[in-house]
């Protein structure tokens, strides 16, 4: 008789266990987590809808330094970022980073072999719509849910690059495919989460016209 087969991967706060046959996963406490990010990140870019200082304070608190530059898509580019959250580096990468930074923002991030996390933004007024799927990003990362490791996000990155034509995942060891499913969960419920706050943002827009119109509007 075979014995069956069973394994445990268990990441902040989820636990998968799996057989020979499927897969259960169990990530009570994640909701809960997933829950308050949603109702904080809802809160903080309410305020900083007219005030989008209040989002950068806000950021700052928690510890995050905010580097800008007019020149920082192209220095994101040269290292593979995209404005926004940038998730810690290391290596060589790091020391190269920092220096470059350094050169282009009044901000100066400490020069090493490795980076904190940090918000990297282009030199102009804040765009509170574009930043809230990153400011969500944030929120699930200094919460520590899982997805954000520096192994994952790399292979995430090339999973993307390959676009619908090639999704074989057989490269990636299981533990890197629930790690995969993780940063992938992230990024959804960033965009869920933009795409409610959007609906939210315009219905208020189109009350207060009307109410400015001497119109009257449905509570």
């Amino acid at each position: 008789m075979f014995k069956r087969f069973t394994k445990k991967i268990i990441r902040n706060g989820i636990k998968n266990i799996l057989t020979g046959d499927d897969s259960l996963s169990i990530d009570g406490e994640q909701r809960v987590i997933k829950e308050e990010i949603n109702k904080q990140a809802r809160e903080v870019l309410k305020n900083a809808i007219d005030k989008p200082e209040i989002l950068l304070d806000f950021i700052k608190s928690k510890g995050t330094q905010i580097v800008k530059s007019k020149h920082i898509h192209k220095i994101l580019l040269l290292f593979g970022e995209t404005e926004g959250f940038i998730t810690p580096m290391k290596g060589i990468k790091a020391l190269l980073f920092t220096t470059v930074i350094n050169m282009f923002s009044p901000v100066k991030l400490k020069a090493g072999f490795s980076t904190p996390a940090i918000f990297a933004l282009n030199d102009e007024p804040v765009n509170i719509y574009i930043l809230a799927h990153q400011f969500h990003l944030w929120l699930s990362y200094i919460n520590n849910l899982p997805g954000f490791e520096e192994r994952t996000l790399y292979n995430f990155k090339n999973f993307w690059k390959q676009g619908h034509q090639s999704q074989d995942v057989s490269y990636l060891s299981v533990d890197e495919i629930f790690s995969l499913k993780d940063i992938i969960a992230r990024e959804l419920e960033a965009l869920s989460f933009v795409k409610e706050l959007g609906r939210e943002f315009e219905g208020q827009k189109k009350s207060i016209k009307k109410l400015r119109e001497g119109g009257s509007v449905n509570l």
